[in-house]
């Protein structure tokens, strides 16, 4: 025994990475739940009140729901970056915090895609 202690990752050093993973999350919760699912609002359902400048795209005409769905889905993108850039942020700081402790990387490291996992299936 050497009696060092393997470095670890302590609450500042994924705070940023938390952050950007709750903020994607929780637009994930917000897009799915209420924009598709419920369908109690959209992005630009109540754009005709602001003081922006931004027209009116009501949801009761055919291109007001056209333009809402295009903006929810671009919404929707962003959610999904900040996802995967949270992730990211994540693993890496995990993962730099455990590489002088001879720990072992996560399973799947490398296959982030399904792409990646279904090409090693025998079928």
């Amino acid at each position: 025994m050497t009696g060092a202690t393997p470095p670890t990752t302590d609450a500042a050093d994924i705070r940023l990475p938390a952050t950007i993973l709750g903020v994607g999350l929780g637009g994930f919760v917000d897009g799915i739940l209420l924009h598709q699912v419920l369908q109690w609002h959209h992005l630009l359902s109540s754009t005709g009140s602001d003081n922006i400048g931004v027209r009116e795209y009501p949801v009761d005409t055919v291109p007001g729901l056209e333009m809402n769905t295009l903006w929810d889905g671009l919404f929707h993108v962003v959610t999904w970056v900040a996802v995967l850039t949270g992730l990211a942020l994540l693993y890496a700081r995990v993962t730099h915090s455990r590489a002088g402790s001879g720990g072992r990387r996560p399973c799947g490291a490398g296959r982030w895609s399904a792409g990646g996992c279904s090409t090693s299936s025998r079928g």
